[in-house]
């Protein structure tokens, strides 16, 4: 088979799986993993895959939120170290909003030696571990299930989200940029995350380098009025003085 015969394919494949493993295509093809590893390189420089922990994916649509199931399987040491570095900041008999995204889930597993902590949160696979890995007394709001990420969100959500006043609001982001804010594809996801802004003190943004200067439909918030950024590569020079500017501190691990 032609190199630009298997690549098509490939790119056939992921219109239909939206995601696929290297060993998968490497099955598939009969080739080695080396020649599917030069092929991903090649249709991710065009744009037109992205790579992820061993495997490829579509880019991602911006109306349009991404699977749960390839957000899990997508920079995973980089949220694996933003977890880490946000795991300072909570301290004991906090109440912390926390939202739907991959990245809190990785912060849920290390939260089992904090004391007195609750919880509430609109991700049903959150809510999941959190049941699992902490000690929390734990919420999960009310609402429209949406299966594709695990989210609970709508209506009945954001009445809920008012019903508590919390210390902290832990989230992520599906993209930043310096002239739209902190952005969501999802409407009703940018919706209940401004109620969790609005019902707590202080604001902390888990979001990893490939989400700078990535636009998306709708605007979450501003720079004003998140306290903290975590992530694992120093944005670029105009980020840091916006952040300067707004106050928030930026902490890179």
């Amino acid at each position: 088979m032609l190199v630009q015969e298997r690549q098509q394919k490939i790119i056939d494949i992921l219109r239909k799986e939206k995601t696929i493993s290297l060993r998968k295509l490497k099955d598939i093809f009969y080739v080695s993993e080396a020649t599917i590893r030069r092929d991903l390189s090649k249709l991710e420089q065009k744009g037109i895959i992205q790579r992820t922990h061993g495997g490829a994916i579509l880019p991602e649509s911006s109306t349009e939120e991404s699977s749960i199931l390839v957000r899990q399987q997508t920079q995973i040491k980089e949220k694996k170290k933003i977890a880490h570095g946000c795991l300072p900041l909570i301290p004991d008999n906090a109440s912390v909003f926390l939202d739907s995204s991959s990245t809190v889930g990785h912060l849920l597993y290390l939260l089992k030696d904090i004391k007195g902590l609750t919880i509430i949160t609109n991700g049903l696979n959150n809510a999941m571990i959190a049941s699992q890995s902490t000690n929390a007394n734990l919420y999960l709001s009310p609402g429209i299930v949406f299966t594709k990420t695990n989210s609970v969100l709508g209506a009945d959500t954001i009445d809920y989200v008012n019903g508590f006043n919390c210390n902290y609001f832990i989230f992520s982001c599906s993209g930043i940029s310096l002239n739209h804010g902190v952005m969501e594809a999802s409407f009703e996801q940018k919706m209940v995350k401004e109620a969790m802004l609005r019902k707590s003190k202080h604001h902390i943004l888990l979001v990893d380098h490939t989400k700078f200067e990535k636009i998306y439909m709708t605007t979450t918030c501003g720079f004003d009025v998140i306290d903290v950024v975590i992530t694992d590569k120093q944005p670029p020079d105009d980020y840091i003085k916006m952040f300067k500017e707004h106050d928030v501190e930026l902490i890179v691990v």
